[in-house]
């Protein structure tokens, strides 16, 4: 009863409407991620495979169907075939048998995919294990790291047609769907495209197309109002993993998307993509960067989230599948470093970029470390850094910005710091931060407090301007030049905002 892989029934249901019966079953269950880490104890479902299994076993060691099934799919042991027959009914065994989401062996069945809920979705992904396996190479990852970030920096406005590159599951796609009239998703892993029709199908989703092919080849000929890609871009000396390898040197593969997606886009259309880029001793990581824009004809925004060493970055990757074998892991660790040395690589660093197609010349580049923090889905505050960054390039005169009439963002927070002294309690600092979205931060002096909470939107920085010159008993040709480099800092971070921009 256990299929083969090249079996054409696998990820498919020969009952259409059994999709649909698996979807509320494991509703019906409460097999949400809300659930689950309720029952589990953990915070979120991507700890479960860092946790103690045996406290997992023992948190779900009560009879009940959901138990069994979070035991199935996620804690990834045998259950009791007649457990498993009675949680999923009124589905047979033998349907999830044959679409190869699960094993028999004697008296016990085990999970062959993990079955993950993620907000209102159900997917379907391959097992860790699975890399160590005759599938590695066509392995189909779910919900990692760069996924979650890739999710929750997305523009969510509405876009006619969006396309998913490096679908994979098909989790990105499916987050668009709501905000699409159609998707587009390309994988080059036939397993991938085969798992993802088959989670568009249990999740009922309609309006996503998957096609199997490399990079654009799959779209030739199509406009994308958003493109969203968290392509293969782990560099290093190997090409072993689809979902990881690109095949192409260091990071080339991420400089050849920006380079050919601009063909692939609308006027005003946006690229978002996680990637990792290579830092070199003596290059200044951010001029490299901007010649890969340079000709594009779109808008810029690199954020740059994290930057590694190359041990500690090599260590991270290979640690996934070699953890498990000590000889291997330090033979592939030392073939890794070698390549770093040869191509002159010091650090890797990951971050996003966000493109935007804009036919208005000259067309401008940001880049800047992230926030430490995001509260919330931050998708509407990338839309607004580049509202933001167009009214700075329109107001790049200071005399221009001085006639401006600006506002404080609702977002925008002010703590003042206290430390003991010989009179009590005296303000050691005081610093502004936002509530919401990009939490940035920044020290700020009295003066500049003052000029901040002024801005109402009923006058222009002129009037603020002059304000604090009397304060300073300076001269106005002395302070505008630090002032209006101040307002700029202020309204780029989103602290201040523009007329016409909403909060």
């Amino acid at each position: 009863m256990n299929p083969s892989y090249a079996n054409n029934s696998l990820f498919t249901f020969p009952d259409p409407d059994d999709y649909r019966r698996l979807f509320n079953l494991l509703e019906d269950l409460g097999y949400t991620d809300a659930n689950i880490v309720k029952v589990l104890g953990v915070k979120e479902l991507s700890e479960i495979h860092n946790s103690d299994v045996p406290l997992l076993l023992h948190r779900t060691k009560g009879a009940g169907a959901l138990n069994t099934m979070i035991r199935l799919f996620l804690v990834e042991v045998p259950c009791d075939i007649e457990a498993v027959q009675q949680a999923i009914q009124p589905i047979k065994l033998e349907t999830l048998v044959h679409a190869g989401l699960v094993r028999i062996d004697q008296s016990s069945v085990s999970a062959a995919v993990i079955l993950m809920p993620f907000q209102n979705l159900k997917l379907v992904f391959d097992m860790a294990r699975t890399l160590l396996g005759p599938l590695a190479r066509k392995y189909v990852m779910g919900i990692g790291r760069t996924t979650l970030a890739l999710a929750n920096l997305t523009i969510r406005k509405h876009s006619r047609l969006t396309l998913d590159l490096g679908s994979g599951c098909g989790i990105q796609a499916f987050l668009s769907a709501g905000h699409s009239d159609r998707i587009m998703a390309v994988d080059r892993n036939p397993r991938a495209v085969k798992l993802a029709v088959f989670n568009a199908k249990l999740n009922g989703i309609n309006n996503v197309a998957f096609l199997e092919g490399s990079f654009f080849e799959p779209v030739e000929g199509h406009q994308f109002d958003l493109v969203v890609t968290n392509p293969p871009f782990v560099i290093s000396p190997e090409t072993q993993y689809i979902f990881r390898d690109s095949g192409i040197p260091a990071d080339t593969v991420c400089k050849q998307i920006v380079r050919e997606v601009p063909e692939f886009l609308t006027e005003g259309g946006f690229c978002q993509m996680i990637c990792n880029w290579v830092e070199k001793a003596g290059e200044d990581w951010r001029q490299r960067l901007q010649s890969w824009f340079q000709g594009t004809g779109c808008d810029a925004w690199v954020m740059r989230m994290e930057t590694q060493d190359t041990a500690t970055y090599a260590s991270t990757w290979i640690r996934q599948i070699e953890q498990y074998k000590p000889k291997a892991y330090t033979q592939r660790l030392e073939e890794w470093m070698k390549y770093y040395g040869e191509e002159g690589i010091d650090a890797i660093s990951t971050g996003f970029i966000t493109m935007r197609r804009s036919n208005h010349p000259p067309n401008w580049f940001r880049t800047d470390d992230g926030p430490e923090r995001m509260l919330g889905a931050c998708g509407e505050f990338v839309a607004r850094g580049f509202e933001l960054r167009d009214f700075l390039e329109s107001a790049k005169d200071d005399s221009q910005l001085l006639d401006v009439c600006l506002r404080v963002s609702a977002d925008l927070r002010l703590d003042r710091h206290f430390g003991p002294s010989n009179e009590g309690w005296s303000e050691t600092s005081t610093l502004l931060r936002l509530a919401r979205g990009f939490a940035y931060t920044g020290n700020i002096d009295p003066y500049v407090a003052k000029m901040v909470v002024a801005c109402n939107g009923q006058h222009p920085l002129r009037e603020l301007l002059a304000d604090m010159v009397a304060s300073l008993g300076r001269t106005t040709s002395e302070v505008t030049p630090h002032f209006c480099m101040v307002v700029r800092g202020l309204i780029e971070r989103g602290f201040l905002l523009p007329p016409g921009i909403e909060n």
